[in-house]
Parts: C-alpha cells; sequence; structure tokens
C-alpha cells in the first residue's frame, strides 16, 4: 500500500506544521521540516518541483538536456525558488543523470518512464519524467546481395497512399511472443508480396519507442526460400536497434511492429502490413542450455552459455570421439542442475552405456569412460547432483522400473519398487527441483524405451522410509500417448506431450515416444488425476505453417529459473524449451534424419514463456514460440537440457569458495562474494568469500542485500534500523520515507512532513 502513496504524491503539498512540537524553532536548522528560514517567522512547508511531467524526445546519438526548478512554499504563503539549495536524483539512472546541478541529461539509447525527485532538508519533491527514443536507422545490405545502400532521407519515400497490391506480410515472429530481453537475435521475416517493391520500413513504437529501420529486401547467403515463395527478407535487429527496444520496454507494455514498402521513386503507393506485438521480459535469462544434434560431422552434444556475452553461437560439448573407442553416438543427456555432471547414453537404445562427464574438468582432448553397473536409456538428476534417475527397458532388460545411480561413480545403487514391468516399463524420468517427486512415462504397451505407446503420466514422492507407491497425475487414453514429463521449477505443475493415433490401434509409429508429427504440448498440476491445460499458443505454427498442426512439439524441458513476470510484483514467469518441425519463418524445417514414414521433417529447438499462474486457473500459461537463433538450422535438434551454470574451466559454482591465494574464479552467472560483510575481509583471503548467483535487481519492498541489489533507484535499507543495510533482514524501499516511516536521515515523499513523536520522527500528511 505504502509503495502507491509515494508513487501517487508527485506534486502534493503540505501546509506548515503550525502547533507541532517539532516547529517550535523556527530559525536556521530549527524543526523537523527542513529548519529553512523564509523570512521573518516563516519556515519551509512544501516543495514543487517544475516542470511537471516532462516528456523528451531522443533523435540521434546525442541525449536531450532539462533544466529542472524546485519551488519552496512557505508557511506565511510565499514562494520561493530554492534550486540552488536542492539534490535531484532520477529514479532509473539508465534513462539518464545529473551533473551534479539542476541539469538533466538524457539517454540516447534508453528510453522509459521514471521519477526524479529533488531533495531540500527532509523535504522532497518528485515528478514522473518520460524518455522517448526516436531513432531512425539505415540498414547496409551486404555485399553479397548485390544491391545498392538505402538511399538518403528513406523515410520521405512513404508519404503516398495506402495500396493493397504493395501489402507486405510478416510472417515471423508471431504476434505476441514474448522474448528474453538478452536474446538479442530474432529475426524479422518478411513476405514482400509485390516485386516492384525495393525499400522497407520496420515500425518499433510504442509511448515511449518511434524506431523506425529502413532496409532492402534481402536473405542470409545461401538461404533457399519455401516452395512457393518467390520473395522473401530477413532482418536481424542490429545491437544499437535491440537496445532501442528490449532495454527500453523490458517488462513494460509491448511493442507494435508494422512493415510499409514502396519503391525507391516513391510512385505515391505504399503498402502496410498487419501489426504485431512483441513483449520483452524484465529479466535477463540465465544458464546453460545442452542439445543434442545430428550434424553429421559433430553428432552429439552442443550447449550454448545465456549468461555470456556478445555474439555466440553453440559449441560441441561430447562427441562420440570424446568418449572411449567403439562408441559410435552420444545420445540421449542429462545435466546436474548446477552444470557440473553430464550424463549421457551411447550407441543405440538397446546398448544402455552411460558416459559420465564432470565439466568443470573436462576439456577438449579429454576422454569421458563409460560408467559400471546397470544400463539407462533417459536420466534426470536429483537437486544436489549426488544422484540420478535412470530406465532400461529394451532389449536384455531384466529391471523395468525406476533406477537409482550413484551421480559421482555412475554405479547402480537401488530401483523403486511398482514403478515398471516388462509390459509396461518406466521411461522419461524427471526428478523434480526439491527433489521430493519423480514423473515418468508409463506405456501400456512398447517397442523399447525411446517408443512406447498409450502412455500414462504417474509419479513417486519422497518418504521418509523411501519412495511412495505409484500415483497416476495423467491417465492413458486410447487412441493417445501421454509422455516426457518435465516438472516447472516451483514443483508446482508438469508439462508434458500428448500424441494423437492417426490410424487405428495404440501401438502406431504416429502415435508413439520418439518423433511423432501429432505431438503437442499440455500441462497438468502435480497431483492425481490432475486436469490437463493445453500450451495452445506454444503449440501453434507459423504463417508459413499455414493450417498444419501436426509440428512434431515434442522434448519439452524447462530452464530452471523462476523469473519475474509482465503484471505485478508477485508476477511470475517461466520458460520451456521444446523441439519442433514448424517452418522458422521463411526457414524450412530440416530434412529427415532418418525415416521419413515417420516423419518427413527433422525439428528445431523453440522456446515459449510460460505464466505458471495460469496453469491453477486452467487458461493456456504459455506465449507464443519462437526459435533458438544459435542453433545450426541445417541439423536436426533436439532434447534441449538445462543447467544453471556454464561450468568450465574449473570454476566454482553455488557455495563453493573462490578467490583466495589459489584465485579460484567463479562460473559464468556467478559472482565471488564476501561472507562476512562486517568487518570487510578480502577475497584474497582463502575461505572469506563464496560464489553466488548474479542477483537480478529487486522490486519495491523485495528483500536485498549489498551483493543484490535494487531496481530503479530504490535503496537497500535495514528493515529493523531503516538506515542502510547491514545484515540479512533488509528489503529495497525508494529514496524518501512514506506516511509512518522514519525520517531524517531520509527526506519525507513529496506531500509528507517530517513530524517530531514519542516514537520518533516519521513521515505525516498534514491536513488544512
Amino acid at each position: 500500500m505504502w509503495k502507491k502513496i509515494w508513487l501517487l504524491g508527485v506534486l502534493m503539498t503540505a501546509t506548515a506544521l503550525s502547533g507541532c512540537s517539532s516547529c517550535g524553532n523556527n530559525g536556521p536548522g530549527g524543526g523537523n521540516d527542513g529548519g529553512i528560514p523564509g523570512g521573518g517567522n516563516a519556515t519551509l512547508g512544501a516543495l514543487t518541483i517544475e516542470p511537471a511531467n516532462p516528456v523528451l524526445v531522443v533523435s540521434g546519438s546525442t541525449g536531450v538536456v532539462q533544466n529542472f526548478k524546485v519551488i519552496g512554499t512557505f508557511t506565511d504563503g510565499h514562494t520561493e525558488d530554492m534550486s540552488g539549495q536542492a539534490s535531484f536524483t532520477i529514479d532509473d539512472t539508465r534513462l539518464g543523470s545529473f551533473g551534479g546541478g539542476t541539469s538533466f541529461t538524457s539517454s540516447a539509447d534508453v528510453g522509459g518512464t521514471s521519477i526524479v525527485r529533488a531533495r531540500v532538508g527532509t523535504m522532497s519533491a518528485s515528478t514522473p519524467i518520460t524518455v522517448k527514443l526516436d531513432q531512425k536507422v539505415s540498414d547496409t545490405p551486404p555485399p553479397s546481395s548485390g544491391l545498392p545502400p538505402v538511399p538518403a532521407d528513406p523515410g520521405s519515400k512513404f508519404g503516398g497512399t495506402v495500396d493493397t497490391s504493395y501489402k507486405p506480410e510478416i510472417v515471423y515472429p508471431n504476434n505476441g511472443v514474448l522474448v528474453p530481453p538478452n536474446l538479442g537475435q530474432l529475426e524479422i521475416h518478411i513476405k514482400p508480396n509485390n516485386a516492384s517493391t525495393t525499400l522497407f520500413e520496420l515500425a518499433f513504437s510504442n509511448s515511449i519507442t518511434d524506431v523506425r529501420v529502413y532496409l532492402r529486401c534481402y536473405l542470409p547467403e545461401g538461404l533457399a526460400l519455401p516452395t512457393g515463395v518467390s520473395r522473401g527478407c530477413i532482418y536481424t535487429p542490429a545491437a544499437n536497434v535491440w537496445t532501442f527496444l528490449a532495454e527500453s520496454n523490458r517488462g513494460k507494455q509491448p511493442v507494435k511492429l508494422i512493415v510499409r514498402s514502396t519503391t525507391d521513386s516513391g510512385d505515391d503507393k505504399v503498402g502496410v502490413s498487419n501489426p504485431i506485438a512483441i513483449q520483452f521480459a524484465p529479466d535477463e535469462l540465465k544458464g546453460a542450455l545442452y542439445y543434442w544434434t545430428t550434424k553429421e560431422t559433430a553428432t552429439g552434444v552442443m550447449r550454448y552459455d545465456f549468461a555470456g556475452t556478445g555474439a555466440q553461437e553453440a559449441s560441441p560439448i561430447l562427441l562420440k570421439d570424446d568418449i572411449d573407442p567403439g562408441v559410435n553416438c552420444v545420445g540421449c543427456h542429462a545435466l546436474s542442475r548446477n552444470g557440473k555432471k553430464l550424463v549421457a547414453e551411447v550407441n543405440d537404445q538397446d546398448d544402455g552405456r552411460l558416459a559420465l562427464v564432470d565439466l568443470a574438468t573436462f576439456k577438449e582432448d579429454s576422454k569421458a569412460t563409460l560408467g559400471p553397473g546397470k544400463q539407462s536409456t533417459f536420466e534426470s538428476w536429483n537437486p544436489d547432483g549426488s544422484k540420478f534417475v535412470g530406465v532400461f527397458g529394451n532389449r536384455g532388460a531384466t529391471d523395468y522400473g525406476l533406477r537409482i545411480f550413484n551421480g559421482d561413480t555412475g554405479a547402480y545403487e537401488e530401483s523403486i519398487p511398482g514403478t515398471g514391468n516388462s509390459t509396461s516399463p518406466a521411461t522419461h524420468p524427471d526428478w523434480s527441483p526439491d527433489g521430493q517427486t519423480i514423473a515418468y512415462t508409463s506405456p501400456s504397451h512398447h517397442e523399447s524405451n525411446q517408443r512406447g505407446f498409450k502412455g500414462a503420466i504417474k509419479m513417486v514422492t519422497r518418504t521418509p522410509s523411501g519412495w511412495s507407491s505409484p500415483v497416476e497425475v495423467v491417465p492413458a487414453q486410447a487412441g493417445k500417448h501421454r509422455y516426457y514429463p518435465a516438472i516447472a521449477p516451483d514443483n508446482s505443475f508438469l508439462v508434458f506431450n500428448e500424441s494423437t493415433c492417426e490410424i487405428a490401434g495404440d501401438a502406431h509409429s504416429t502415435c508413439n515416444g520418439d518423433t511423432d508429427r501429432t505431438a503437442m504440448l499440455w500441462a497438468a498440476k502435480l497431483q492425481a488425476g490432475a486436469m490437463r491445460v493445453e500450451l495452445t499458443k506454444a503449440n501453434q505454427g507459423g504463417v508459413m505453417d499455414g493450417s498444419e498442426t501436426k509440428l512434431t512439439n515434442s522434448y519439452p524441458k524447462w530452464s530452471p529459473f523462476v523469473m519475474r513476470g509482465l503484471g505485478d510484483d508477485k508476477s511470475r514467469l517461466m520458460w520451456v524449451t521444446f523441439s519442433s518441425s514448424r517452418f522458422y519463418g521463411l526457414r524450412s524445417p530440416p530434412p529427415p534424419s532418418r525415416d521419413a514414414s515417420e516423419n518427413d521433417k527433422s525439428t528445431l529447438v523453440w522456446m515459449a514463456a510460460v505464466d505458471p499462474d495460469k496453469v491453477n486457473a486452467g487458461e493456456d500459461p504459455s506465449f507464443p514460440a519462437f526459435a533458438l537463433p544459435f542453433q545450426d538450422i541445417t541439423t536436426s535438434n533436439h532434447i534441449a537440457q538445462w543447467a544453471q551454470y556454464f561450468v568450465s574451466d574449473g570454476c566454482s559454482t553455488v557455495g563453493e569458495g573462490c578467490g583466495g591465494t589459489a584465485g579460484a574464479t567463479c562460473c559464468n552467472g556467478l559472482q565471488c562474494v564476501q561472507l562476512n560483510q562486517d568487518p570487510p575481509i578480502p577475497c584474497e583471503e582463502d575461505g572469506a568469500c563464496v560464489c553466488n548467483a548474479i542477483p537480478q535487481c529487486a522490486k519495491v519492498q523485495e528483500k536485498c542485500s549489498t551483493a543484490a541489489p535494487c531496481c530503479d533507484g530504490l535503496l537497500c535499507l535495514d528493515d529493523t534500523t531503516g538506515g542502510d543495510c547491514e545484515g540479512n533482514n533488509c528489503s529495497c524501499k525508494p529514496p524518501c520515507a512514506s506516511e509512518g516511516q522514519a525520517c531524517g536521515a531520509a527526506a519525507c515523499c513529496a506531500g509528507l512532513a517530517c513530524v517530531a513523536g514519542t516514537g520518533g520522527d516519521t513521515c505525516q500528511l498534514i491536513l488544512k
């Protein structure tokens, strides 16, 4: 509630504190209202800041300068310019800064809204400020395109009459897509639909954004257009354009994109596309993604670091040549949550031997060894990486249930009773992030762990004596197959696949657990007999897919983090990856990597945002999906497993020591912080520091620390003392005190006055 008070208190005024014991001393320094005299017995009663609600429009590479003024109203009614005595700040320093005086200089790269504050003594005034970007960028076509540069003053060419015969079409991304602000490479795919149009304008707009990009129509070198498409354009935003869009709008309103087309001559005809909306999540996506690829020269596991900086591509981490001789394929794999360990099945599904890799020490010239013990086809790790669960129901199997393996040696330890038999072997296990649940597929009949039919989703839960008997979350149904469960990072629900049998009978290649083209994504709460909720938006293909719904939306896997959502401070967001054979805009899906009778297309890795709270309401929790841009799009890619951190070169993960005499480094996405803040001990001293996650900034009232910053100019203050954070009980608060909060060291927010009381000085609203 108090958050609303300080935001809505903008430009309110307060009367003098007449009759108040704190106002009896009217000389310089007297009274808790600032003690600032205005002549006679008058003291400062209120502040206002001018101009109110300024809107700064930024064009080009230079910020806009805005001068502010602070007017003081005194108890006798007269006013004075108090700008020279005021100190100025802005909450969101990304939008610009004050140079020590009254002059504010905006950013030329980041737009948005924030609060400007002025303080005189213990009083303050504030006003909203808007920085709007009005930027125009001309794209440079690559030399290989043979196209001329964009003409000078390209915007002047688009003043003609709208002509539907010139209308272009945006075919990627889908309308309403939500992407992390550090994705950086979201391509825009356009079908011009008119051979005579030569000049295009991409207009990105909302109340704080007006960014226009002018470009020629060209494609990446070597790209062949899909059948039936004669011309297409693909634009990847330059780094500055991405900053304009993503940094200004992360966690805020959608950006509308409209494409216009015309000729270089500006012949009074302009085509205007239907608009789409693009949204940017509040927080950057972290973690490492490991996926399997069928690239002919490098079949195996690739990985990508979301916490890395600069342009990146996925790189191989475990190929067949990285394992003992005699291995011709590296297949299904799983990552420990902290990213330090990888386990992978080798050769075909009837082999089942496992390679266990310590990623902290694994090098390019290393060789992974095959673990001892029983076989496994699919695996999943417990939270601390000490164990993993596996399954093996293929040729030669004798134990068909869930099997627990040692996470350090790969040795078999035990089986969970009742989870599988020769008719219905357990497959596709997924161990929950809290370690309390293992979900798995229980097929009614099967060929192998990789190919099962008419499956149900079951789970077992941890008990004081071991594991519970299996509980059915989603039942088996004739003509359906339900499989590949993946438990969400908050442990409250799971997503899974559902295939529909196109041919009579439940055991057919069009209704299995491999790469079935009818696979769709569904969600269900983690409880017996849960209601199913379809991820409709994530399942939906793009413009180029037309009415096709058989898009192989398979192998769902979660990013391990629960992020902030687009709503209030309590809203949440998660990210799920999956494989799909849909068109990547103007890029056709890869050709089949094996038997085309089952699926005549291969898959790429796609990603979609999910609002977890909508699952409880029985609503579609998903956003439209986007293709991960760093993958090789010529090969089949799937099983995108996640880890919290990109581990290599012996780096330390969360809670492990760093710094010291050995100079141990933290893995990407982590920072080395002191264990003891008071007194501070340098990290160069062994045992003084550990690796912790680099925090996303905290919003108002959220917990913070000296190592976990607050957002938008908020201060990390001790909840008990109200002063600077010194312990573990601190929250983010505005740089002024709200009603009922202590003042003196902090100014009162606009419209409040600092009043003495028996419990100390607090900010109060004084009414006439």
